[in-house]
Formats: C-alpha cells, sequence, structure tokens
C-alpha cells in the first residue's frame, strides 16, 4: 500500500520518501513481528535527524526558540508514528532498556575496497535523543525511565532498528 502525499517545504525529500517507505515497512512488520509483554521491535527507514541543540534569544523583549536540526520534527514524527503501531496499551512505566542500530548512507568519496566507519556526524548520541523523545508518551512515559542504551551507527539503508524491553529486577544484562 503506498501512501501518496504533498510533501510541504519544510519537510525534506528524504523524510517524505521514508514516510512511504515506512507505510509499507509498518503494514509487513505488522504481520510478521510479534512482541511480547516485555520486550518491543521494529525498524524505522528513513535518514536519521540527530537532535540537534537549541538557540535563544530576546526579540522585543519575548524569548524566540529554534532549533538547528532541519527535519527533526519530520523524523521523529516518523519514529511516533511507526512505534504507535507496536505500542502498548498505557506507556510504560518503571525501567526499561533501549537498543539503536542507525544505518547511514556511506558517502560517495568513501574508499570501496576497505572498511570505514562512520565517525564523522551525525553524533549517535543526538541521533539516539531524538528516537528517546519520539517514543516518550508512546511506549513509555517518559525518556528518564530509559537505565540501559546501547547504541551503534553505521552505513548501511538509512534508518533505525528499536528494540526496547522492559528491566526487571533479575535482568542485569541488555540481550
Amino acid at each position: 500500500m503506498k501512501v501518496h502525499r504533498t510533501r510541504t517545504h519544510s519537510e525534506p525529500p528524504a523524510v517524505h520518501v521514508a514516510a512511504e517507505i515506512a507505510q509499507d515497512a509498518m503494514l509487513s512488520e505488522s504481520r510478521s513481528t510479534r512482541n511480547s509483554a516485555a520486550v518491543i521491535r521494529f525498524q524505522v527507514h528513513g535518514l536519521p535527524i540527530a537532535q540537534g541543540s537549541n538557540r535563544s534569544w530576546l526579540v522585543n523583549g519575548k524569548p524566540v526558540i529554534t532549533s538547528t536540526a532541519k527535519g527533526l520534527p519530520s523524523w521523529r514524527r516518523l519514529v511516533a508514528d511507526v512505534a504507535q503501531r507496536f505500542a502498548p496499551e498505557q506507556p510504560w512505566e518503571g525501567p526499561v532498556g533501549i537498543v539503536l542500530e542507525f544505518g547511514i548512507p556511506k558517502p560517495k568519496s568513501a574508499p570501496k575496497t576497505r572498511r570505514v566507519w562512520p565517525d564523522k556526524r551525525p553524533d549517535l548520541d543526538k541521533l539516539s535523543r531524538s528516537v528517546l523523545d519520539a517514543l516518550t508518551y508512546v511506549i513509555f512515559a517518559d525518556d528518564s525511565q530509559v537505565v540501559q542504551l546501547r547504541a551503534t551507527k553505521d552505513y548501511g539503508a538509512p534508518g533505525v532498528a528499536v528494540e526496547i524491553h522492559r528491566v526487571f529486577d533479575d535482568v542485569a544484562e541488555m540481550p
């Protein structure tokens, strides 16, 4: 099922395409993936956008706050929309652990004959923050509940694979 919609000027083309891909992925994964009550897994296809920094200043005595990340609202909305398909009826309370595996496009200038790592921007911690903020109120009540976090980024298909699990007293390590 393809979803066709008009791209707004504030929405980058990569996120527009990602929304169509994500719709297809959501439908296929919702049929094939069964999440237990303690583990939720899903994948979001699209160019990951880092949280970035906020800037603020006063204009005529009123604060103006802007974000430096272009496309961040669209990326967070995409993550939240995909997560909603797998969300519990009520957001989880208590400690949770998260595994995030980010894929980012390999630059054309990267060597083809040897292994290279994505050691440039976007920052892994800022990529993680954008996903955690998107999952707040969808999967868990607040991102402060995250007590375990494992995140990786590598070159590959753009997107993020997400695994969220509840942390119980008898579980000490992440899967």
